[in-house]
C-alpha cells in the first residue's frame, strides 16, 4: 500500500518537484545525480508524479541544483573537525544519503514543518547522524536549541528550493534571526529573479501544483542590508552548470542567448561575519 500524500499544504506539495527529477535522473545516461533511493520513495508514494513530465527544464534545473549543494556541503564537512550541517524546508530529500560515509560523523539537522516531517517518517528513517526537526523554520526556538547543544560547532544553512515561496519580510526575517545566533556560519541558498517571481502560472513545473512564488530578487548583495553581520560571497547561474542539455534545445538557447532567462535561478552563499 502507497502512503498518501493528498493532504499537503500547497508549498509543501512542492517537494515533489525535487523528488520527482532525481528518480528520473537514474533513468538517465549518464547519470548527473546518484540516487537511488529518490526511486524507491517516488514508488512508495500515492501521487501523480507523472505531470512533471512535463517539465523538462525543472527536471534538469533541481538535478542539477541538488549536485551542487552536495557539493558545497561535502566541501564544507572536510574544511571544518566541528562542522554542523541545517537543513531548511527539507522535505524528501536524501543528501545524507547520499553522501554517505563523507558525511557519517557530521550531526546533521533536518528541519521543516510537522505535516512534512510526519510524512517522511513514515518512508524514511534519520540516519544515526540525522535528526528530525519539526518547526517552521521561521521560529526561533530550534535554533536556540541547537546554539546550546553545539556550542562551538560551525554551522552550513542549506536553503534549497525554499525562499522563492515566503515573502521578502519572511526571509529577511529568518536571515536576521540567523546572523544573530551563528556567527562564522555559511548561508547557502537559491534564489531566483523578479521577473521570475511574477510568473508562477507559466512556470513548467510550479504551475502543476497549488504553490506560488512570493520572493524574488535582482541583486544578491542586496541581503546584505538584512543584517550588518551578513556578507556576501558569490553566486552563480543554475544554467551556467552543464548539463542543462537535457533539458531540450529550446532552453539550451535560452540560456545562451537571453540573459533574463540564464540569470533567472541562482545560487548563492553567505557568511555571518563575527
Amino acid at each position: 500500500m502507497r502512503t498518501s500524500a493528498h493532504s499537503f499544504s500547497a508549498v509543501c506539495e512542492t517537494l515533489f518537484i525535487p523528488l520527482y527529477a532525481r528518480a528520473r535522473e537514474q533513468h538517465q545516461v549518464p547519470t548527473l545525480l546518484k540516487d537511488p533511493l529518490a526511486q524507491e520513495l517516488v514508488q512508495k508514494i500515492d501521487y501523480d508524479f507523472a505531470k512533471f513530465e512535463q517539465a523538462p527544464a525543472s527536471m534538469t534545473g533541481v538535478v542539477l541544483r541538488a549536485a551542487y549543494f552536495d557539493a558545497i556541503v561535502r566541501q564544507f564537512v572536510k574544511k571544518h573537525t566541528n562542522a554542523v550541517v541545517v537543513h531548511l524546508g527539507y522535505g524528501l530529500d536524501t543528501r545524507c544519503q547520499r553522501l554517505g560515509a563523507e558525511v557519517a560523523d557530521t550531526p546533521f539537522y533536518q528541519i521543516d514543518v510537522p505535516e512534512v516531517i510526519t510524512f517522511r517518517k513514515q518512508l524514511l528513517a534519520p540516519l544515526a547522524n540525522e535528526t528530525y526537526i519539526a518547526s517552521c523554520m521561521f521560529e526561533t526556538t530550534w535554533m536556540e536549541k541547537l546554539q546550546k547543544k553545539h556550542p562551538r560547532a560551525t554551522f552550513a544553512f542549506v536553503m534549497e528550493g525554499v525562499l522563492m515561496y515566503f515573502s521578502p519580510e519572511q526571509n529577511q526575517q529568518l536571515f536576521a534571526h540567523l546572523a544573530q545566533r551563528f556567527v562564522g556560519a555559511e548561508l547557502h541558498f537559491d534564489v531566483i529573479s523578479r521577473w521570475l517571481s511574477t510568473g508562477s502560472n507559466w512556470h513548467d513545473a510550479v504551475r502543476l501544483t497549488p504553490a506560488q512564488f512570493q520572493f524574488g530578487i535582482d541583486d544578491d548583495r542586496a541581503i546584505e542590508k538584512w543584517h550588518t553581520a551578513l556578507r556576501y560571497q558569490g553566486s552563480c547561474d543554475v544554467m551556467s552548470f552543464e548539463g542543462w542539455e537535457r533539458a531540450g534545445w529550446l532552453y539550451w538557447l535560452g540560456q545562451q542567448y537571453f540573459p533574463v532567462l540564464r540569470s533567472a535561478a541562482r545560487v548563492v552563499a553567505y557568511f555571518v561575519q563575527p
